[in-house]
């Protein structure tokens, strides 16, 4: 089963090393994060391998914990996930260029993480899910920053912004159930 996923994996690689490195350059040329050593368009050159891992490994764990948890929900259809994935780049875009104070940040991602939830779950595994990733994505830039490869410049605490965990929980119902969708498509009849 493992070998039968393994392309499909690589396309979410490929799809996170894409569109997320993509969205995170919302960050970048709006002055919310500096990476240390810049390759092209303010970039590291380990961006795209970060943010394909995030979404190769990152999603497959999002579908492996839901269905672990007990979640039989099927996933979203494609045209509800294609829709909140723009409300998704549309977060990530405002989390970058509001140069408000970080706690509205925090309160208008904290409601999108809430509606992202809402339409495309509404679990208490995908919840817990989100929490995971809310806690596990900050926590690699927790490291990341320390080590100095890159900064948010409008830190908080432990080097990062208090609207970040808000962000990977956005993300979570949205690439999570893209990642089932896309592992296991539902049987058709």
């Amino acid at each position: 089963m493992v070998v039968r996923l393994l392309p499909r994996v690589m396309v979410l690689f490929l799809f996170g090393a894409v569109a997320i490195s993509f969205f995170d350059g919302f960050h970048t040329h709006s002055g919310t994060t500096r990476y240390t050593t810049i390759v092209a368009l303010q970039a590291a050159w380990w961006v795209p391998l970060l943010f394909g891992a995030s979404v190769g490994l990152g999603g497959p764990a999002f579908a492996i914990g839901y269905r672990t948890l007990g979640g039989a929900r099927e996933p979203p259809p494609w045209s509800a996930l294609a829709a909140a994935f723009v409300a998704f780049g549309a977060l990530y875009f405002f989390s970058g260029f509001f140069h408000g104070a970080n706690a509205w940040k925090l309160c208008v991602l904290s409601l999108g993480a809430a509606t992202l939830w809402g339409v495309l779950d509404r679990t208490w595994q995908g919840a817990a899910c989100a929490l995971g990733a809310a806690l596990a994505g900050p926590g690699v830039e927790v490291v990341l920053t320390h080590v100095g490869a890159f900064e948010h410049l409008q830190a908080d605490f432990l080097g990062i912004p208090m609207w970040l965990p808000a962000l990977y929980a956005c993300a979570a119902p949205v690439l999570g159930h893209g990642s089932r969708r896309f592992l296991w498509p539902p049987a058709t009849t």
